[in-house]
């Protein structure tokens, strides 16, 4: 007998469909599109969706007179003020266009289609394939170590086996492991001059560049998403498609929906313009721990190549991993991305050729010397070669059990990036405050937030960790304090993922909440192991923790809200990203930094006290429903990010 439900519910239901599904989108291309003059260019070029949305024009930033604050007013938005939360999707919703994207000139922007009623992987080039991994991660490896040294300390013993000490280090550095599939990957963000990868033309047989490719190693786990690859050179496929080709390796605790998310640029004219539409180009479940996944994606013509960024949904912030454009230049020395990383890492600078810190051993000391000593990692590095270096010492029993329990507080801080580690205090007046080490980012803000919208599948969209909640309608003021521990500089950017210029859904089908699809082994006992369809309350995800919970972002695959699957009226289930948590394309704009001057971070002081400085953005547009603030490091990208939802 078909479960009958309110008719207000059938309503909220069926709209959600539509807007999912994309109904009603046009057909033709130019439906959006017209000559329009942009005053950011001055230039007259084809403007609306699905070619280049309105800009906004520039943020007005000023620094008060003791140099302490950046402060930022954005334009105007050009929506309607409207709370896309109380009244989804908002007034910033595009309507979906089943075609590939023009730029300012007209011109066709191929592979910029993500996904399609007929083919929700549109940008897939060809079949994922898988192939089984040990799914050790490091962070089990480094547990399993420190638990051994407190065993010995808890004994009274004196001496830890050298062996576990090398160990760690190898894989604090990155050093090769042999069985491990984490291999190579450090833990110590020092090895940015050796992440650089050039994509391989392809030619056909008269010698004609007709594609290219470039292979990315990554590995997933717990909050990580680490790649070798920070950097892509696509010198070689300016004027054609290319692909990429990325090995992905599942690790204990790293299950994730697969979705790179390429930003373009515009061209104007013959010249490289203002950020483009950014749009997510998969959304492919990987939930097989002990599993390589093999995924080549289709990318536009290198000439519009901005980045990528990997999300990790399902733990963001800060599972995210991005890979710039190498020729991309900032600062006032017009230095290229790679040469940052160089002037950081390497002992002659930007313009040291032969700077190896890999494969070379005194570079490497080097470039581990340029980390501060804030961070957790590298507290877990210096007291491992401690031990090395005292290792025909005997140490008291309270030196060790000292030396095991400061090694424990440093692990449990490296494996949290959503709070701030031993030695750094909050700034109780602002929104959120981040510490730059490491080469990455760490922020102050956690703890559940938000209320439900009880919209779609889920039952608690909307509550997120690490959030800005309250904004939900222009004007909001949002103060951000930055102290950076390394000891070189570090920058600061926000950007806005279509609050301002406009967002489109595409759908994008993935099921991680029930039995349906590949997943983990079904703990004996789960009440998974009932039927799904007639007890909706049997899921695999949510507190049960078979799936990880994700504590950021909304936990729309997460937390599912009772619903009859089998109910005609329902319509095709709206699962995995959802209606408003996958983007599909997204029209970018900076916020604050980049064009608007650049915003810098000083090292940290010879005493150790950390560089700081402040930031206060007014946003005058409304969030997007799917990340309201996005900032990082534009100078040393990679992983040092931190976004609220």
């Amino acid at each position: 007998m078909k479960q009958q439900r309110p008719f207000v519910e059938v309503r909220i239901a069926a709209a959600f469909s539509l807007l999912c599904a994309g109904l009603g989108a046009s057909s033709t291309v130019w439906a959006g599109c017209e000559m329009t003059f942009d005053p950011m260019t001055g230039m007259t070029g084809m403007m609306g969706h699905p070619c280049t949305q309105p800009r906004p024009g520039p943020s007005v930033q000023t620094v008060s007179a003791d140099g302490i604050t950046t402060f930022v007013v954005t334009p105007e938005g050009h929506f309607p003020p409207q709370d896309p939360f109380a009244e989804p999707p908002g007034s910033n919703f595009l309507m979906t266009v089943y075609e590939n994207l023009r730029d300012f000139n007209g011109d066709e922007m191929p592979n910029t289609l993500p996904s399609s009623p007929d083919n929700p992987y549109n940008l897939h080039d060809g079949p994922v394939l898988t192939e089984s991994i040990n799914p050790t991660n490091p962070e089990d490896d480094l547990d399993r170590i420190i638990d051994k040294i407190e065993k010995v300390a808890r004994k009274g013993k004196k001496k830890v086996k050298e062996d576990l000490i090398e160990r760690a280090i190898d894989i604090l550095e990155g050093n090769p492991i042999k069985g491990r599939a984490y291999s190579g990957f450090p833990l110590l963000h020092y090895n940015g001059p050796n992440k650089v990868k050039t994509v391989e033309p392809v030619f056909d047989a008269d010698g004609n560049v007709i594609g290219g490719n470039v292979d990315v190693n990554m590995i997933y786990f717990n909050q990580h998403i680490e790649s070798d690859t920070a950097f892509v050179d696509p010198s070689a496929v300016l004027e054609v498609p290319w692909t990429v080709t990325y090995h992905v390796n599942i690790l204990n605790r790293g299950m994730e929906d697969f979705s790179p998310m390429v930003m373009n640029f515009d061209r104007v004219g013959p010249n490289r313009g203002p950020f483009h539409a950014s749009m997510d180009q998969s959304y492919f479940p990987m939930l097989n721990e002990g599993t390589r996944y093999t995924v080549k994606i289709k990318e536009n013509k290198g000439k519009y190549f901005n980045l990528v960024y990997t999300w990790g949904w399902r733990l963001h912030p800060p599972r995210v991993q991005v890979m710039e454009n190498a020729l991309k230049k900032a600062g006032p020395l017009e230095w290229t991305l790679p040469q940052w990383e160089k002037s950081a890492f390497c002992a002659d600078g930007a313009t040291d050729d032969n700077c190896d810190p890999v494969g070379d051993k005194a570079h490497k000391e080097y470039a581990i010397s340029r980390i501060g000593d804030l961070s957790p990692a590298k507290r877990m590095w210096n007291i491992f070669k401690s031990l090395e270096e005292d290792d025909h010492d005997d140490h008291s029993a309270s030196s060790l059990t000292q030396i095991a329990v400061d090694l424990r507080q440093a692990f449990l801080d490296w494996t949290d990036r959503t709070h701030l580690p031993a030695g750094v205090v909050a700034d109780p007046n602002a929104t959120v405050t981040l510490l730059y080490v490491n080469n990455t980012l760490y922020g102050s803000r956690q703890g559940l937030q938000g209320e439900g919208s009880g919209q779609g599948p889920a039952s608690y969209k909307g509550i997120a960790n690490g959030s800005a909640h309250e904004w939900n309608i222009r004007p909001y003021d949002y103060q951000v304090t930055l102290y950076n521990g390394d000891h070189f500089p570090h920058g600061y950017m926000n950007v806005d993922f279509g609050g301002s210029r406009g967002w489109e859904n595409h759908f994008q089908f993935t099921d991680p909440t029930t039995l349906v699809g590949p997943h983990p082994v079904v703990p004996a006992g789960h009440p998974a192991e009932e039927d799904p369809f007639n007890n909706p309350a049997n899921t695999v995800a949510g507190h049960d923790n078979v799936f990880p919970i994700n504590r950021g972002g909304a936990e729309e695959y997460l937390q599912p809200s009772p619903r009859n699957l089998l109910d005609p009226d329902n319509g095709p289930p709206q699962l995995g990203s959802g209606c408003f948590f996958t983007f599909g394309r997204n029209h970018a704009w900076p916020n604050a930094g980049g064009p608007w001057g650049g915003i810098v971070v000083a090292p940290v002081a010879a005493d150790g006290t950390p560089g700081m400085h402040k930031v206060d953005i007014t946003y005058n547009f409304e969030p997007s429903r799917r990340l309201r603030i996005y900032q990082f490091d534009p100078l040393h990208h990679d992983v040092a990010i931190y976004s609220l939802h």
